[in-house]
Formats: C-alpha cells, sequence, structure tokens
C-alpha cells in the first residue's frame, strides 16, 4: 500500500491500466478482459484512497496548527525602558560627578588659607542650581575666626567664597566693645567691602591694565595706597593709572587672596601692593 500511495494515479494508468487495456483489445480471450478489469477497479480505488488520504492530511495539518502555541512577545514597555533606566542612570553619575567637582574646588580654594579646613553645605545643591549659578552657604571648621562661608558660583562657572563669622547677639556686642581700641568701625566696613570692591570696579580695570602690560613686555606693577598705579622703566617709576576708591592697606591681606583666585601674584611691600603675572 506504500509503494501505491506514493506511486500517481496518472503514472498506475499509463503502466497498468493502458497495457492491459491494448492487451485486452488485441488478444481477445476471457482472461484478459477479466485482467484489465481488475487494472481498472485497482486504479479507480488509487483515485479513491488518494483522495481520502489528502482529505486526512488536511485535517490534520488544521489541529496542529490549531494547537501550535503562539509564542509569547517581549512587551513594549520593557524594550523601551531599559534605555530609559540607563539614561537615568548616566544622568545621576553625572550629577554626582558636578556636585564632586565643585566640593573638590571649594575645598581647594580654602587650603589656601586654612590648611586645616573641613566643610559641610548647609543646604546641599542639586546639580540643576549648580549650572544656574547662585549663593549657597557652607558651615566651615578649622578657620578662626570663621565658622560659615558663602559660596557664589556664576553661570560661567566661577567660584568665589566670603568668609563668615556668626556669633550669638550678645557675643556679638561683646567682640564689637572690645574691638573698638583696635580698629575702627569704618575699617570693619571697607574689610567686608573689599570684595564688592573688586568685582564691581578694579576687577575689569585690573584686567585691562594686566593684558596691555603683558603685550608690552611688562610682567609686573605696583599699586601705591592712594590708587597709583606704577611701572618700572629703565630703573624709575612710571605712572600708568589711578584705582579709584582703592582699599586701604589694612585689607590689603584679604585683596591678595582675591587676586590669587584669579592666579594673580600679589605681595604687601613697604611701598604698595605688588603684583606680577
Amino acid at each position: 500500500m506504500t509503494f501505491l500511495r506514493r506511486m500517481k494515479s496518472f503514472t498506475l494508468f499509463k503502466y497498468l491500466v493502458l497495457p492491459a487495456m491494448l492487451l485486452c483489445a488485441v488478444i481477445k480471450k476471457p482472461a484478459m478482459q477479466w485482467i484489465a478489469l481488475l487494472a481498472v477497479l485497482l486504479w479507480i480505488g488509487l483515485i479513491v484512497f488518494e483522495g481520502v488520504f489528502r482529505i486526512n492530511q488536511q485535517r490534520k495539518r488544521k489541529s496542529m496548527s490549531r494547537r501550535k502555541p503562539v509564542p509569547p512577545q517581549a512587551p513594549v514597555l520593557d524594550g523601551q525602558s531599559t534605555p530609559r533606566v540607563d539614561q537615568d542612570i548616566q544622568t545621576a553619575q553625572n550629577e554626582l560627578f558636578l556636585i564632586r567637582q565643585v566640593n573638590y574646588r571649594i575645598t581647594e580654594q580654602l587650603k589656601t588659607s586654612y590648611p586645616l579646613v573641613s566643610w559641610l553645605w548647609l543646604v546641599r545643591p542639586d546639580a540643576s542650581q549648580l549650572c544656574q549659578g547662585g549663593r549657597f552657604r557652607i558651615r566651615t571648621y578649622n578657620t578662626d575666626p570663621f565658622n560659615y562661608g558663602e559660596v557664589e558660583l556664576s553661570d560661567q562657572g566661577r567660584l568665589t567664597i566670603t568668609m563668615l563669622q556668626a556669633v550669638p547677639l550678645k557675643d556679638a556686642v561683646a567682640m564689637e566693645l572690645a574691638a573698638k581700641d583696635d580698629l575702627a568701625q569704618e575699617d570693619l566696613l571697607e574689610r567686608v567691602d573689599v570684595r564688592t570692591w573688586y568685582r564691581d570696579q578694579g576687577e575689569q580695570v585690573l584686567c585691562q591694565m594686566i593684558d596691555d602690560l603683558n603685550t608690552q613686555g611688562h610682567k609686573k606693577l605696583l599699586i601705591k595706597e592712594d590708587g597709583n598705579v606704577v611701572i618700572d622703566v629703565a630703573g624709575k617709576e612710571q605712572s600708568v593709572d589711578l584705582l579709584k576708591n582703592f582699599p586701604p592697606r589694612i585689607v590689603w591681606e584679604d585683596f591678595c587672596q582675591i587676586l590669587r583666585e584669579d592666579e594673580i601674584t600679589a605681595s604687601i611691600q613697604n611701598e604698595g601692593l605688588a603684583l606680577s603675572w
């Protein structure tokens, strides 16, 4: 039956039924007629069997297609959430890196004047606040007589620190009375305002003056107490400019620290304040 199933109906008709019918026509005997009849019946049976077999195969294929499990598809949300999670992690790492860099810069500036300094944020800013710039308070230690600092960060990345001293009111009154003999009230105000003078007036004038003198081959200048700026030319002092409202000598130590933040070397001399670059 397997052999007959593999054979096509036309092939069986060609090699079995047709020769039997031809022999039956040539040899007119009853035996040949029976042989031809058997061949025709066999051919018809094969056609019927082949049709039934094909119908059964089609039914099996349909039933298998219905039972075949559909592979689960990965949710679209998972495929989209993985890159988003990676992006959130990268953003958090960048923000942490920015805050640590600002911490290092604050520590470096404080250590120039207070080698044993340590500090903490009063309210720790986030990365977006640091990028926008502003003023932030810190608590400092080993920075006597100061115990606080005001960190000013511009949107261009410039960082300056103003040291502050916070004491109870009754202690502040006692300190003020004790300091009247050593330092006048106007000198105290000038000490606090030296950074304001430099930011509002002196920075632009000094930077422009240093750039001009540097292009002319000069590497230093001297600022006298009256604000007169002189340079040494062939062993003689020559005036180049006059700084208005120049801070008094009593605050030059603070002024030198501010200049060092702008990479300008300053030293206090008997003749005045010497600047070099």
